[in-house]
């Protein structure tokens, strides 16, 4: 099987990523394994005897899409390839439409997510999904909304929760004389809705003197979110929100965090999978998330951690007390997520469910 896979993560061109290793390794899965990305200078860097990556090269936003397509039909005019992949359901799922139909490809789509699901993308994704052989999905809560809303057949449909090479880990944690630490971790965009968090730790703060919030992560709101502790600060000094709310910037080593929080937040309006809560439970966290993701399916309500409905902050406030109050609750809901990320796919299960699903794109061309 040759498979030529369009994706949006530039990381894969540099060889040493975490990425470029995973092309590897489903470049073994099948003969020939090539990826085009819209970053890059235009060069072909080779990470195996079967797996290629092609940047489209620099330039605006359309500009990047006609070179993706005529690059994508370069290598296609080159190779007979067997399936085309994309790594999205708007734009690119388009392009890809539209050279599966012009070299008679299967077509498979992966959706993380619906996040910009308005206006034009909104009709282009409804076109897309309708047409692909086969769709890879990071979730459950994925699987169903395309099956009962999008009507795509279950049969087309793989769920692949995305692989992370988490080992869990046994962290004591005892929180007597001394701070009582809430993480998150991730983009500082809109649909993270991490103001939400600030808004209840400015609750949270009045009455546990010992609780902070640490914010892991870099993004444009980050500006909005340092206005949004600060006027609190001069109208409160008493509260010292300046230091109760850490805006941490970008970390590479977020191990330390983990170990060091008491408790895990995620408070998306949307999620595709939520890869940091899978971090965060291999440490043992006990973690507030919304419902979104992969909310019901790892983390459980009341079992391996407390899911709250999406924008809630009164819920919020009052998950965040009961984490604090009572260490019971942590301990179970921790050992719960802990548990819960042991009991998923490894990595030869994820590559076979991979595999799977090419093999349905390929047989329905």
């Amino acid at each position: 099987m040759k498979v030529l896979s369009i994706g949006l993560d530039n990381s894969i061109l540099d060889k040493s990523s975490g990425l470029a290793r995973r092309a590897v390794e489903y470049g073994n899965l099948v003969e020939i394994y090539t990826v085009i990305v819209p970053g890059g200078s235009g060069e072909e860097i080779i990470l195996s005897d079967k797996v290629k990556v092609y940047g489209a090269g620099k330039g605006n936003k359309i500009f990047k899409f006609f070179k993706i397509f005529r690059l994508a039909a370069k290598v296609l005019k080159i190779e007979k390839y067997d399936l085309i992949t994309v790594q999205d359901q708007y734009y690119l799922a388009w392009l890809a439409y539209k050279l599966s139909r012009k070299f008679k490809l299967g077509l498979e789509i992966q959706v993380h997510g619906f996040e910009k699901y308005s206006g034009l993308r909104k009709v282009i994704a409804k076109f897309t999904i309708s047409k692909a052989n086969a769709i890879r999905v990071v979730s459950q809560r994925l699987r169903k909304q395309l099956v009962n809303n999008f009507k795509v057949d279950d049969g087309k449909v793989t769920v692949v929760p995305i692989y992370a090479q988490c080992t869990t880990h046994n962290v004591e944690r005892t929180t007597h004389n001394k701070k009582f630490v809430f993480l998150t971790v991730g983009r500082l965009v809109e649909v993270k809705n991490i103001e939400m968090q600030i808004e209840a730790m400015k609750e949270i703060a009045k009455e546990y003197k010992n609780t902070e919030l640490w914010i892991v992560g870099d993004g444009p709101l980050i500006s909005n979110f340092k206005f949004q502790i600060s006027p609190v600060c001069r109208q409160g000094r008493n509260l010292k929100l300046d230091n109760r709310i850490k805006l941490l910037g970008q970390q590479d080593n977020l191990e330390k965090f983990y170990e060091q929080a008491d408790a895990f937040l995620l408070t998306s309006n949307a999620e595709g999978w939520g890869l940091v809560v899978v971090e965060a439970a291999s440490f043992g966290l006990p973690i507030i998330m919304t419902d979104v993701g992969c909310a019901s399916e790892l983390i459980k309500n009341e079992e391996s951690g407390i899911v709250i409905p999406v924008g809630d902050e009164k819920e919020l406030i009052k998950a965040m007390r009961r984490i604090i109050e009572d260490s019971s609750l942590r301990k179970k809901l921790g050992a719960g997520a802990r548990q819960a990320v042991e009991k998923l796919p490894s990595k030869e299960e994820t590559l076979k469910l991979y595999l799977k699903s090419w093999q349905i794109a390929k047989k329905c061309k």
